[in-house]
């Protein structure tokens, strides 16, 4: 087995994440696009890559602006919060555009309500 030591991996086509490949060449993953973790109330991010803002749209509701436009909006969100009250929630997402989208979380109860902790990552081209 090698180890791979580098500073820098470059992709060979501008605003495309480098993809990983097997020994045949065949295509096994893929570094997020952009990926971002910040408490909700009042919107503070913490840390974040190829995200340029957050938008507190409204109770429970947060837009993600990227840095660089995705090529098509078909690529993948995967997100989650903290929330330590009650009975719990759930997240969902809207309005997905190729240079945002809004991150949606629900209390069981019905009601949207703000979090703590949102971490979430975006993957595509």
């Amino acid at each position: 087995m090698s180890t791979l030591s580098t500073a820098n991996i470059e992709s060979k086509a501008a605003n495309t994440p480098p993809v990983i490949k097997d020994v045949n060449g065949q295509e096994v993953g893929q570094f997020a696009r952009a990926w971002v973790s910040f408490d909700g109330d009042p919107v503070t991010i913490g840390n974040s890559f190829g995200v340029s803002s957050i938008t507190d749209t409204s109770t429970g509701q947060y837009t993600v602006n990227f840095t660089t436009a995705f090529s098509t909006r078909n690529y993948a969100v995967v997100h989650g919060a903290i929330y330590a009250a009650g009975n719990g929630f759930f997240h969902s997402y809207y309005d997905l555009t190729t240079s945002s989208v809004t991150l949606l979380f629900i209390h069981t109860g019905g009601s949207y309500i703000d979090t703590s902790h949102v971490s979430a990552a975006f993957f595509g081209s």
